[in-house]
């Protein structure tokens, strides 16, 4: 019983000091710091073929060229993607959501932000495959020619947007996916297994007809299936939630190229295999690619390895033991993992540039401040990021990771010390000579991979400064100082899609604003005409509502308002008792009349004067003529002319009264009948004598 008291004491003496080991051995300082530019970013997963892109727009008004497109190169809003023949490309949006590209195909990326996705598809076939999807949250929207499809729910579906030649588009939905698809002039929903196809050019322009799809219809489905599989693959055997969380998508990537590893110093991290790497020479992080420019961003790391994605936009490359290791996560965190164009120390000295992979305990700073102005407006700021009040242990070195830990707060003392540390100690003493990467002020971001060797020496100064004396960003050129000199193997001389052909096709059922979704409004005006929807089922019990007039089915789709004529909406007190709400005009046998309305009494009929000598004629109440009808007028049809019935005059009290005289048949073809012939003569006188 005393061992066990003394255990408890000593473990409340020592606690703290545990505390304090951990988080000097790999602790994280976390703050609520967002950077400077946050715009959402997707890459380019899968490529096949010749695939060009268009960066947006800069901000002077200037449209970057066309360029060669890369794997793993980073698109923004705004950033257009073209497919040649026999060409696919695959983009991934985040870890669950992908878009596919077939050949001959054009797509620009009319709004992408962390509250939804919009695209435009004027020419080619696009695949949209959806795995985590919340509409309560975010919006998917894909304009076609003249057609507006906003996804409804996770699933597969396909927009076969053809050319200028084709005066049809086609829109599919499959595995459980549902989508609202809106033309020039209606709206419907369109359920998984179903395709429907849409006129967009033409007298017939809008209308739609739906039929069944099979789940493989041509090579592109074919493709879509296998990078489907491949995806899942990796997405089940990842490590999301555990070594890293879902902001660093594509670190799926990484299985199938090295392993994750424990180390004292900064927990697990992840280690390249030996052949991952053996056919590079020499090989560093951020030595094997090029820089290209990313609006927004500015200059960013493309990577030649097909697994960097994740590793150079986010986290560490840290030497140990020997060996380079990636590390998700440095020690000074951000609570969210917003992406970088590339996590490294840049300067420059005698004329060229030099660049390395930043450290463990080095600050983050963006070093495109002054490029990204053009040049101009050059600011120098102190990176301190540090909030002692929400300083937390970084969970991911814990030897048993937790999604959701609970992890001790460090004190500002501990701060302090970890400051002073980074501070004062070289970078030379943890990063190695070899791997320092250099060029030439000429040659930066013109896309070549000719680096420049760096000697030891060179080496050795660069890296003896402390990150405090390289924390001012550095003066790199502007986009528009080399964008005349950009390598030929990224800038496109003739592209496929030229300025003039563009904008030829118009996209979309009606005129969209970046950033916002166009669902809402479409499903107002096409579906229900700008009026309220009915709301059929009831609140109670859930049955049918009964509409003003008894109908206990609720009929219609919108609240129907009663018909009120213009003199009505002004006056009250024309309305008769007879008057009814669902039919504001009164049939009275004349015709309809709207009380004392002095402007009708044109279109009533007028009732022909009686002799009171005449019999009065049969009347029948006309039909009521339709809404549509009264509008326009009719054709006036000729009737014949009937004469009106006439009473006999009193027959004469002297005069004998006329018999009426028998009705004369009309005379027939019939043969006459034969007379019958008489009765024989008999003698009378005998027939006397035979009395007697």
């Amino acid at each position: 019983m005393r061992s066990a008291k003394k255990f408890l004491w000593a473990s409340f003496f020592f606690l703290p000091l545990l505390v304090m080991g951990a988080g000097n051995a790999f602790g994280v300082v976390t703050d609520d710091y967002t950077p400077e530019v946050t715009a959402r970013v997707v890459r380019l997963s899968f490529i096949r073929g010749d695939v060009q892109i268009r960066h947006a727009s800069a901000d002077n008004g200037d449209k970057p060229e066309w360029e060669r497109a890369a794997l793993n190169l980073p698109l923004v809003e705004g950033d257009e993607v073209s497919t040649g023949p026999n060409a696919v490309v695959e983009i991934q949006l985040d870890s669950s959501n992908y878009i596919r590209l077939w050949e001959n195909a054009y797509l620009k990326f009319t709004t992408l932000r962390d509250e939804g996705v919009a695209i435009s598809l004027p020419q080619g076939t696009a695949s949209i495959r959806v795995l985590q999807f919340d509409k309560d949250k975010t919006f998917f929207e894909a304009d076609a020619p003249g057609t507006t499809v906003s996804l409804e729910r996770a699933g597969m579906y396909r927009i076969d947007a053809g050319d200028t030649r084709n005066s049809e588009i086609s829109v599919t939905a499959a595995e459980d996916g549902e989508a609202k698809v809106y033309t020039k002039s209606s709206g419907f929903t369109l359920r998984s297994g179903r395709t429907a196809k849409i006129v967009v050019e033409g007298q017939y322009a809008g209308d739609y007809e739906t039929s069944g799809v099979a789940r493989v219809t041509d090579e592109f489905d074919e493709w879509v299936l296998q990078r489907d599989a491949a995806a899942a693959k990796r997405l089940n055997d990842a490590y999301y939630d555990k070594y890293y969380d879902r902001d660093i998508y594509g670190a799926e990537d990484l299985n199938d190229y090295g392993e994750w590893v424990y180390t004292n110093k900064y927990g697990y991290v992840w280690k390249p295999y030996p052949n991952s790497v053996a056919n590079y020479a020499g090989w560093s992080p951020y030595r094997y690619g090029s820089w290209r420019w990313v609006p927004f961003y500015g200059w960013t790391w493309v990577n030649d390895e097909p697994w960097g994605w994740a590793t150079y936009h986010h986290g560490r490359w840290v030497w140990d033991n020997g060996y380079w290791v990636w590390s998700p996560y440095g020690y000074y965190r951000w609570r969210r993992s917003w992406w970088q164009p590339a996590m490294i120390s840049i300067t420059t000295w005698n004329g060229s540039v030099y660049w390395f992979p930043l450290g463990y305990d080095d600050y983050y700073y963006d070093y495109n401040v002054y490029c990204r102005r053009g040049g101009r407006g050059r600011r120098d700021r102190d990176i301190t990021i540090i909030n002692n009040t929400t300083v937390i242990v970084n969970p991911t070195p814990s030897p048993t990771p937790n999604a959701s830990p609970t992890p001790p707060v460090l004190t500002p003392q501990q701060i302090n010390e970890a400051r002073r540390r980074n501070a004062t100690t070289p970078t030379f003493q943890r990063i190695p000579i070899d791997g320092v990467v250099a060029a030439s002020a000429e040659e930066f971001g013109r896309g070549g991979r000719r680096l420049q060797p760096v000697t030891a020496d060179d080496a050795r100064r660069v890296l003896s400064k402390t990150p405090e004396e390289i924390r001012t960003p550095p003066i790199l050129p502007t986009y528009d100082d080399v964008r005349d000199k950009i390598d030929r193997n990224i800038r496109i001389e003739k592209p496929r899609i030229d300025r003039k052909s563009e904008d030829q096709v118009k996209t979309g059922a009606a005129d969209r604003e970046k950033g916002r979704a166009l669902d809402k409004q479409l499903e107002q005006e096409r579906i229900y005409g700008n009026r309220r929807p009915k709301v059929s089922p009831d609140a109670s019990g859930g049955g049918q509502t009964k509409t003003d007039g008894g109908d206990s089915r609720g009929t219609g789709a919108v609240d129907r308002k009663p018909v009120v004529k213009r003199d009505e909406k002004d006056s009250d007190t024309s309305r008769t008792p007879d008057w009814n709400p669902r039919n504001p005009t009164r049939d009275t046998g004349g015709g309809k009349t709207d009380g004392n309305d002095d402007s009708r009494k044109e279109k009533q009929p007028v009732r022909p004067k009686r002799d009171e000598n005449q019999t009065p004629p049969i009347y029948s109440p006309p039909s009521k003529p339709k809404q549509d009808e009264e509008r326009r007028p009719q054709p006036t049809i000729p009737r014949p002319k009937q004469e009106e019935p006439r009473r006999p005059d009193p027959p004469k009290r002297d005069e004998p009264r006329q018999q009426p005289q028998p009705k004369q048949e009309p005379p027939r073809n019939e043969p006459k009948p034969e007379k019958p012939a008489p009765p024989p003569v008999v003698n009378q006188k005998k027939n006397e004598k035979d009395d007697n």
